[in-house]
């Protein structure tokens, strides 16, 4: 079966995992344990990914550690590091994608996504000559694993179900996306840009 268009969730998959130690330097900035961070900062991703203010969502993530709103400065220094520990790219599935465009096939980014982090991406990457069409979860109001994202993104290439190839880290997104129909390679931290070429 031949694909024709290729969808790439970001996180994960053109991006390395979020270091390790990131997470520990955004719980310094509100000084606190880093065991005590993690669960505030992923309660309220949902919300953020599908376009909550980040002054809102960093807001929320300290009111659930018992800690009052971050000033100024704590706001700044925790987007900058949000946005260090998401922005690290694996060049080689940015490559695959060039190499994947350059053969006649259409290739759409997918992401849950939040502003700060997208408009760093957008300001190294140029998304949109290198993508057919990019869907982000903030732009949108929509989140994966909804499938209306998948369908959207769908339309925006022009592709169908059968035709597509979905790739993300995550298996309730590459589940929710079988639904449709399109084939799917849920992309373990052991997988590599291989895996992807013999998916295709």
């Amino acid at each position: 079966m031949r694909t024709r268009a290729l969808i790439l969730d970001y996180g994960e998959v053109l991006s390395y995992p979020q270091r390790p130690d990131a997470l520990d330097a955004m719980a310094g900035v509100l000084g606190i344990a880093p065991a005590d961070f993690a669960d505030a900062y992923w309660r309220g991703r949902h919300e953020y990914d599908c376009g909550m203010p980040a002054h809102e969502y960093w807001t929320r993530a300290a009111a659930w550690l018992g800690l009052p709103a971050p000033d100024d400065a704590q706001l700044s220094a925790l987007i900058a590091c949000d946005v260090a520990s998401w922005t690290e790219y694996r060049e080689d599935m940015w490559e695959l994608v060039r190499d994947f465009r350059a053969g006649g096939g259409r290739a759409a980014f997918l992401s849950n996504g939040v502003p700060e982090i997208m408009a760093r991406i957008r300001e190294d990457r140029a998304l949109e000559t290198r993508f057919d069409a990019v869907v982000v979860s903030c732009e949108v109001g929509l989140a994966k694993p909804d499938p209306a994202i998948y369908q959207l993104t769908l339309d925006r290439l022009g592709a169908a179900p059968v035709d597509t190839l979905f790739v993300d880290d995550r298996l309730v997104n590459t589940q929710a996306a079988e639904t449709l129909g399109i084939r799917t390679l849920t992309f373990a931290r052991s997988h590599t840009v291989e895996d992807v070429r013999r998916a295709l």
